[in-house]
């Protein structure tokens, strides 16, 4: 199931609505094979995304979309310098709101299937202090979309304030989406997850491995913590036979590198 029926008119209205080339006053424009770039100060916002597959049958689940950056054909920040080097609070939200809109777009023009996980970088949980999800919700209104196939996906650090991301959570459920949240170990979910309601509970699958009883043993636990909560393995960098379970998600190497989406063929005629 995609995100959204593909090229519906309010989609497509809203891309050719864009203009070709990066143009002064104008945060987004298309590539010549109608991708998205986002433009911030000068730098080309793109997107990759990584697949996200069901343990029990290695059938595509969805994707997590992340952030790349350019200049022409340079090589760009890294996401993590890039959000770093915004420090006042107003440019921190129109950055992560511009990239999540960025990803939305490409995923669409690129006919993605399932969910689309979007990140929510950590500083800006403390920056929002009104609705956090009802901006994002308009922009997914505008496009005709329906806001129940997407994630929003809380890092690892926002689950060491779990009031403050039990108050996101609920904000962006509220407001139609669906929610992840990133722990570093059982334990910490297990400090959690009394406080916290979500559909997805993402951990890396290395950190499982190194523990003393190994991967095995970790899942057993979070099994018992998990609740109806999904479970996703990240990391996951090469085939783990034993790595099963209806209710596992798998994401890593072993299943795709993050990847840009071809633009539909649909969507490049109609912009040539």
């Amino acid at each position: 199931m995609s995100i959204a029926p593909p090229l519906n008119l309010l989609t497509r209205n809203f891309l050719d609505g864009l203009p070709a080339t990066r143009t002064p006053g104008k945060q987004l424009y298309r590539q010549p094979d109608g991708g998205v770039l986002g433009d911030w100060a000068g730098l080309a916002l793109g997107s990759a995304f990584q697949p996200i597959v069901r343990a029990d049958s290695g059938e595509l689940f969805g994707r997590e979309a992340f952030l790349r950056s350019g200049v022409g054909e340079e090589q760009g920040l890294s996401p993590w310098t890039l959000f770093s080097a915004n420090t006042d609070d107003d440019r921190l939200i129109a950055l992560d709101r511009l990239a999540r809109t960025v990803h939305l777009l490409n995923a669409l023009v690129g006919g993605h299937e399932g969910r689309l996980f979007l990140n929510v970088n950590g500083r800006l949980l403390a920056a929002v202090s009104d609705d956090h999800g009802r901006a994002f919700r308009r922009v997914v209104d505008a496009l005709g979309l329906l806001p129940e196939q997407i994630v929003i996906e809380t890092p690892v650090e926002a689950s060491q304030q779990p009031d403050l991301l039990a108050f996101v959570l609920r904000n962006y459920r509220n407001n139609g989406f669906q929610v992840a949240v990133n722990v570093d170990s059982v334990a910490q979910w297990q400090a959690v997850s009394r406080t916290l309601w979500t559909q997805y509970v993402k951990v890396d699958y290395r950190q499982l491995a190194a523990t003393p009883g190994g991967a095995a043993a970790q899942l057993t636990r979070l099994e018992g913590l998990r609740d109806e909560a999904a479970l996703v393995l990240t990391h996951v960098e090469q085939a783990v036979p034993e790595l099963r379970g209806e209710n596992l998600l798998l994401q890593g190497h072993a299943f795709g590198h993050p990847v840009r989406l071809s633009p539909l063929p649909a969507l490049v005629a109609a912009h040539s």
